[in-house]
């Protein structure tokens, strides 16, 4: 066995911690930027819920081995929570208007027909009778 000057055994040098912080410290940034993302775009539908998703994601990656999360790991969890709630309650927004408004997917797509029907062509005699015809 061989000792150093401390009497001490050759322990093999640690990993870099510094690696394994800058990594962590970057996932939890993208964490952070992602759950700012989809509460931007908290408006839509589906954008919250992916950049929800992902912002999860990435919080839970920025633990890496540790059981603590840091501070922008907790913000980009809490921030990607909120985005894919709001994207859940626009879509059940969005689909309760359609079954109000039109009693179904169905009645909405009569209605597009509809309208798509009244816009077809504009009156031939005069082309610019567009708007009167509808």
């Amino acid at each position: 066995m061989d000792y150093n000057e401390y009497n001490a055994p050759n322990i093999p040098p640690a990993p870099n911690p510094s690696y394994i912080e800058k990594r962590s410290q970057s996932m939890a940034i993208a964490s952070m930027a992602m759950g700012i993302a989809g509460l931007v775009l908290g408006c839509c539908i589906y954008p919250p819920i992916i950049f929800g998703s992902l912002a999860i994601i990435f919080a839970l990656l920025s633990r890496g081995g540790e059981m603590t999360t840091s501070g922008y790991g907790k913000a980009g969890l809490i921030l990607g929570v909120i985005a894919i709630i709001f994207g859940i309650l626009f879509l059940i927004y969005g689909l309760f208007t359609l079954y109000v408004q039109f009693g179904g997917i169905d009645g909405y797509l009569n209605y597009v027909e509809e309208l798509m029907e009244n816009m077809a062509d504009p009156s031939y005699n005069n082309p610019y009778d567009f708007y009167n015809n509808l």
